[in-house]
């Protein structure tokens, strides 16, 4: 069994307590749009996708993005639900990550 081991946590302060509004999957690419609590749009791109392990992510409020030990040249990316009584769930294998503002990229 493969241990998941913590690395760091990804992404800028707006992240805590945003919801995932979106995800736009594009040949390897997968494009994760968020909301902020303060309702800032943010997008979360990533690049060179292996794997995508999802329940019901639509709606989810975030207590962060974590970074978890991978098989280099690959990155793991665990999406926490802050309700962890709720089951829905995101986990993303990619070679890349990269954020980024995106005013009215949600409406």
């Amino acid at each position: 069994m493969e241990e998941k081991k913590f690395i760091a946590y990804t992404g800028d302060y707006r992240v805590h307590d945003s919801k995932i509004e979106g995800i736009l999957w594009e040949n390897e690419n997968l494009s994760v749009f968020l909301r902020s609590y303060k309702g800032e749009a943010l997008v979360v791109r990533f690049y060179g996708v292996k794997t995508i392990h999802s329940n019901r992510p639509l709606g989810m409020m975030l207590y962060a993005i974590s970074e978890m030990k991978c098989h280099d040249p690959l990155r793991k990316f665990i999406f926490g639900n802050w309700d962890e009584r709720d089951d829905a769930s995101l986990e993303i294998v990619a070679e890349q990550v990269d954020f980024k503002s995106k005013v009215n990229c949600i409406e």
